[in-house]
Parts: C-alpha cells; sequence; structure tokens
C-alpha cells in the first residue's frame, strides 16, 4: 500500500477507524492515529497492555494488502 494512502486515513477529520489487512492474512485495527507512526516504508502502531506498559509492532508497508474502513465502532 502506498505511504499517501495510509497518510489519507490517519489524517481523516473526522477520524474513521480502520482495519488493515495484511498479506500473511493477520490484522491490526486502527482506533486512534496517534499511536501510529507512518514512516517511508513502515508503519509502526502502538499498543498499551497491562502495567503501563506498550507493545509496538512495525508492518512493511507492501504487506498491507487492504483497508477496512468505517467498521469499527469508536
Amino acid at each position: 500500500m502506498r505511504q499517501e494512502d495510509l497518510r489519507e486515513h490517519l489524517h481523516r477529520r473526522p477520524f474513521a477507524p480502520f482495519r488493515l489487512h495484511l498479506s500473511s492474512g493477520a490484522f491490526f485495527d486502527i482506533r486512534q492515529p496517534q499511536l501510529v507512526d507512518l514512516g517511508r516504508s513502515t508503519l509502526t502502531i502502538g499498543f498499551p497492555v497491562e502495567d503501563n506498559h506498550q507493545l509496538f509492532v512495525q508492518i512493511s508497508l507492501v504487506h498491507i494488502v487492504w483497508v477496512e474502513v468505517n467498521l469499527l465502532a469508536p
């Protein structure tokens, strides 16, 4: 997926949560754009976990196959 396409989803106002589907069959829900860092070839997503820690997942943009929009409750 192109960086510009993801940037459009992340900067949409009002923000609409979306789901990223990867070539592996995995998917990630994006509910808060401030937890996402979009790089030139990667996307890093932060997920809160217990005890005030955070888990980070880095995804190569070439593995994002499609985006499902407006299907998640805010």
